[in-house]
Formats: structure tokens, sequence, C-alpha cells
């Protein structure tokens, strides 16, 4: 891996080393070449080949991405190829760090929160810790056998999934599958299979909500318990259910589908519209022709979000700020983002916007692909920062920025085949890159 990351360093150093030479003569390079610092952070590209991204807690490298990238976060270091190799150095400066080095799904080595090391060959064998919600996984000629353990739940299983034997405190589990199968969780239920998925039934012993479940696939089923009772009819296209806490409805599922309860209401005639709202208003989602026009709602501490979608061409997003009685619609809003994919998008946060087209990444401000290859497709981009309107068309063809509080404005056709300056009273005009003509040079 070291000889790989020096040999993409190398290359990445190379052309950053041509294209700043060429870009030096030239002042920009910009989209293909990118070097800007401030107080707290750098940056520097040569796109798409490589970047790096100083902060003041960490930085990030990325070559060709997605192919490799690198980061450093305070104490930890992590990197990507793809979306298969992995590694990751949780305390980078001690000696024996927790770490993983992953080529998933074959190969597996690192060493665990309790300094073991680990090594497995999928599927020829070995261990692996700190994966898919396990503390380990032990294996020999996957699926022949294997043991998993979850802090004290120890798991056995041969030809897996077919036998499996789960022991730990109050908890035991026990299946052939699909033939039998047993799981006990004491004092909260028992569950039981045979022939699965034909034969299930549970029993509960919640306080307060017991009883017991059945079901027959794929003719029928009944669960009762203390606060809901429940009948499925072909299941799990027919339910009905009453209860204290919910009522529910499925007739047939996944087309007609209504609930409603204490925790959130449920109303869809799938695919045609559908609601669902969560209690208190913390979150609704209403969806016209899924899953193409969607609308969803969240209340946040201060804010209300609020985002509509065409998908895949349009998108809006709003946050308005929650003040105690005044009503949504004299909300003052806060930020605010729209994107026609592919053409363009515009966004605001406060006094700051920003507008741009082309659009081609379907997901918003992803940041790696921002570092790596927004601005390729960047064809226009007007960007407002503190009253500062900045405007680049086609990459370096066109540029101009105006400050109207100190009376700055400027502009440069080619970074300054014809460019002008406005400063207050001083005047610059520039002719072929070197011919001055004004109160300052």
């Amino acid at each position: 891996m070291a000889g790989k990351q020096a040999v993409l360093y190398g290359f990445a150093l190379l052309a950053a080393a041509v294209v700043s030479t060429t870009a030096a003569a030239a002042g920009s390079f910009n989209p293909f070449y990118d070097n800007a610092q401030t107080d707290e952070s750098s940056f520097f590209a040569v796109r798409p080949f490589y970047s790096h991204t100083v902060v003041e807690e960490g930085q990030i490298r990325d070559y060709c991405w997605p192919l490799y990238s690198r980061k450093e976060f305070k104490d930890e270091q992590s990197s990507r190829a793809l979306f298969f190799w992995y590694t990751h150095k949780f305390d980078a400066k001690k000696e024996s760090p927790r770490q993983r080095n992953w080529l998933i799904p074959v190969y597996f080595q690192g060493r665990d929160v309790n300094g073991k090391n680990y090594f497995a060959l999928f599927p020829l064998g070995g261990t692996i810790r700190e994966f898919l919600g396990r503390d380990e996984i032990a294996f020999v000629l996957f699926p022949a056998f294997g043991k998993s353990r979850i802090n004290d739940v120890k798991t056995t299983s041969v030809l897996w999934p077919v036998y499996s034997h789960t022991r730990g405190t109050g908890i035991q589990r026990d299946r052939v599958f699909p033939i039998a199968g047993k799981s006990v969780l004491e004092g909260k239920y028992e569950k039981h299979f045979v022939l699965w998925p034909f034969w299930t039934s549970a029993e509960y012993f919640y306080p307060g909500d017991s009883g017991k479940t059945w079901l027959l696939f794929p003719f029928c089923g009944r669960a009762k318990m203390d606060q809901e009772s429940t009948f499925w009819l072909i299941p799990p296209f027919f339910r009905f259910t009453d209860g204290v806490r919910r009522d529910q409805l499925c007739c047939p599922w996944p087309f007609i589908q209504k609930v409603e309860g204490e925790k959130y209401d449920k109303f869809y005639i799938w695919p045609l519209w559908g609601e669902k709202k969560f209690a208190g208003g913390v979150y609704s989602r209403t969806f016209l022709l899924w899953p193409f026009l969607s609308s969803e709602k969240t209340e946040k501490a201060n804010v209300t979000k609020t985002r509509r979608m065409a998908v895949p061409f349009f998108s809006l997003e709003r946050g308005l700020l929650r003040e105690e009685g005044v009503l949504e619609k004299d909300r003052k809003e806060v930020s605010r983002y729209w994107r026609i994919w592919p053409l363009m998008s515009w966004q605001r946060e406060g006094d700051t916007s920003r507008f741009r087209m082309l659009e081609l990444w379907p997901i918003k401000n992803s940041p790696p692909v921002e570092r790596n290859w927004v601005p390729l497709w960047t064809l226009y981009k007007r960007t407002n920062t503190d009253g500062v309107v900045r405007k680049d068309v086609m990459w370096f063809a066109w540029h101009s920025e105006n400050a109207p509080s100190v009376a700055r404005k400027e502009w440069s056709l080619l970074k300054g085949l014809v460019a002008y300056k406005r400063d207050s009273d001083a005047q610059n005009l520039r002719i072929l890159y070197f011919m001055n003509f004004g109160d300052r040079e």
C-alpha cells in the first residue's frame, strides 16, 4: 500500500510541477490548477488527479477521487481505495494503535480496541473483530463453520445459515434452518418457527403488553396482546390492527396503508399518494407518484427545514427560523437551496449566496466532488459574500468583481488579455497582459 501511495503522490507532484509552471506565467490555470491559502487553512489541487486540503484539525488528500483518498483528523488516520480497500488508525500516535486494514470482502487485518491482533482471508478462515456489529467473528471455510460474539453472547454456526446455536445472559437461540428454530430472551419473549416461513409463533412477557402471536404463511395470522390485537389474511397483504397505541390497516399492502397512533400517523395509496407524520410534527413526509414527487418537513431546535423534490431533476430546500407565536408563513428564511439537475443550482446561507451551472452531480454539495470535480464542469458561477459579487464565465475566460461598499470594481477577459480595475478614485486598464493605462499598474 505504501508503494502505491508513493507512486500516486509522485505522479501528482510531477503533474503539479508542470501545471504550476504554466500557471505562474498566466497567473492562474483554474479549474485544473488551484492553490489557495488563508490563516486557518490551505487548498492545493491539480484536478482531477490530486487535491490536498489542510484545516486546523487535519488534512485530506484525494488521488483521482474516488480511486484513492487519505484523511488525517486529530489523532486518526484513514484511507480508502474505491469501495473496497479501507484502512483506519484510531490513535496513530500510539506505538500499537487500534487499526484496520480491510480489502472487502477478501482480506481483513488489524488490531482491536483491546490491543489484540486479528487476521482473516475470506472464505478460507481467520478472525475479524469489530465488524458487522459484532465484537468478534471467527470462521473456517465459510460457510462451513463459524463463531461470533457480541459482549457475552456467543454464537456457533455450521453450514451457515443452516445450523446456529447462541447462548448468553438470558439469551438462548437454536435453529436448524429452515426446519425449526427457537429464540428466547428471558423475561421478554419466546419465539419459534417450523418450516420457515410457513409457521412462526411468539409469546411476549412485557409488563402491560404481554400476549401471543402466530402466522401460517401465506394464509393467515393472529396476534393478541394486552394493548393490541392483529389479524393477517394472506400475509403480508391484508392486516387489521386495533390497539391502544395504534390502529393499522393494510388492504392490500403495500398499496393501501393506514396507521393512526401515538407515535405517527400514516396513510398511503401507493404509488399514487402518501403522507406520514410523526408525533409533535417533528417530521412529516408526503409523496405523489412515488418516487418522483415528494416533500419533507423537519422541526429542529430553532429551525424548520423543508424539502421538495421532483426526482431526479428538481430539488428545493428551505430553512425557516422558529419563533414562538410567529406563523410559519411569517417566519424569517435563513437558508435556501434549489437545483435543476443537471443544469444549475442556487443556494443561500445567511447573507452569502452562490449560483452556478452546470450541476452534473445529483447529490448536494458532496465534499470530495466539490474539491476534485465540480470546478471542471462549472461554466458559470456567481457568488455574493458580504456584498462582494464575483462572476466567472467559462472557467478563466471572464472574471469580474463588484464591491459597491468600498467603491471597487474589476473585470478581466482571458486573465488579462483585456482587464479593468477601479478602486475608489483610481482606475487602471490592462491590454495584452502587460500594457497598463491609468493610475496604477
